[in-house]
């Protein structure tokens, strides 16, 4: 079978070519761990990993589309955002009601009914008309879609429930969604929450009635030879001859990612192909320039890093590198595009690479560097409110977003 890259590597859809299932410690894979905890009743199930570690990729090859009911944390801020977002999944029916009024020569009236069930798509309408008979008409919607019908659907027909991005939800919300699935997984409602692994506690702190009824599935970082075994698969599937060195190359910088491993394959296959040219590690950092430019929307982010809080900038202090002198942002971002790249630094961690990157002068104290980190997360999030891409939490930098790091590498 002659296969199209496209085909093959799918950075932005379901890689059903070069899927990997994940062996876990026992032997069991994460696959036949989730299918399993699908399989109790009254259960909650966790997945939690890094982002862009294949969290939902997961539940989309364990769990049917049939079965798959998928919100995000992005689209729920109220109680009604939560119930309208199931329900128009769901080919639950609206009763529409007509009502014919008919005024006779007696002046005496008669009103008959018809209901009418039609689909998820709402209708409203009214139709007035007058004939020899001044027969008039009305037709009106009432919406039978209550939270008891919705719940109801979902555990009869076998759904289950995937709520992404948790962690996205308002506190208040949060509260209200771990009180009604504890409530519904009784009953027998099937949910799985996936969210980031500093966060994944946060339904259970919202109600404790929940801990002793959730199963939790981590997706751990994956390994090079995880990673490394999508462009075995894949380049095989193409005919494309790639050497050990050049997949350990596109592993170490994929940055623990499967999408973005998905992404630099496909660029360096594309690149092959289109230059007939043998993978070499050469056109493997080619490749890792092209996906780059891909994501060329973060350059205005990196630049207002750069640049820091315009509060106090002429008043920075100076940090000397062999090509020059920098402030203490720019500095911490070139710590961060050091080798090897990792999406975690202890505050320890990254005093040694600002060690590593200075000349002779002491390192920026402890309350500096978090200061600065602090003044950083600020930036994001007013420049990109909805990405989420840092963190500093209990002396530790989470870089959430991989294809940031990649890009302040590669650009």
């Amino acid at each position: 079978m002659n296969y199209q890259i496209e085909d093959v590597f799918s950075p932005r859809s379901f890689p059903q070519n070069t899927y990997i299932s994940r062996k876990l410690d026992d032997g069991e894979t994460v696959d036949d761990r989730l299918k399993r905890a699908l399989s109790m009743k009254g259960n909650l199930i966790f997945v939690t990993g890094a982002s862009k570690s294949g969290k939902t990729v997961l539940c989309h090859n364990v769990i049917s589309s049939e079965s798959y009911i998928a919100l995000s944390g992005h689209q729920i801020s109220t109680k009604a955002d939560f119930w309208n977002h199931i329900a128009e999944q769901l080919p639950l029916s609206d009763a529409v009601v007509l009502t014919t009024g008919e005024q006779n020569s007696n002046n005496k009236a008669s009103q008959a009914e018809l209901k009418l069930n039609l689909g998820i798509a709402s209708l409203g309408a009214s139709i007035n008309s007058n004939t020899g008979n001044n027969m008039n008409q009305q037709l009106a919607m009432t919406n039978n879609r209550t939270e008891r019908q919705i719940i109801r659907y979902l555990i009869d027909n076998n759904k289950v429930l995937v709520l992404d991005d948790f962690h996205y939800v308002a506190a208040d919300m949060q509260m209200y969604i771990a009180r009604t699935l504890k409530t519904e997984l009784f009953n027998g409602l099937k949910a799985v929450i996936i969210s980031l692994p500093h966060r994944s506690d946060e339904a259970i702190i919202c109600n404790p009635d929940l801990i002793g009824r959730t199963t939790s599935i981590e997706i751990l970082p994956w390994s090079a030879e995880e990673l490394r075994a999508i462009a075995v698969k894949g380049f095989a599937l193409l005919g494309l001859q790639i050497g050990e060195a050049e997949e350990h190359l596109l592993a170490q910088e994929s940055i623990a990612s499967p999408q973005l491993m998905q992404e630099n394959c496909f660029q360096l296959a594309f690149a092959s192909v289109q230059k007939q040219l043998a993978i070499q590690p050469d056109l493997v950092r080619y490749a890792f320039r092209q996906t780059a430019r891909n994501y060329a929307h973060y350059e205005r982010l990196v630049q207002a890093i750069r640049q820091g809080p315009a509060q106090g900038i002429g008043r920075r202090k100076s940090y000397l590198l062999q090509d020059g002198a920098v402030d203490i942002y720019q500095l911490l971002l070139l710590a961060l595009k050091e080798d090897p790249p990792v999406t975690e630094l202890s505050l320890g961690a990254l005093k040694e690479r600002l060690r590593q990157l200075l000349c002779t002068q002491a390192t920026p104290s402890s309350s500096v560097i978090s200061a600065a980190l602090n003044k950083i997360i600020k930036i994001v999030a007013e420049l990109m409110p909805d990405l989420d891409a840092l963190e500093y939490k209990n002396q530790c930098l989470y870089i959430l977003d991989p294809f940031l790091l990649f890009y302040l590498r590669w650009k």
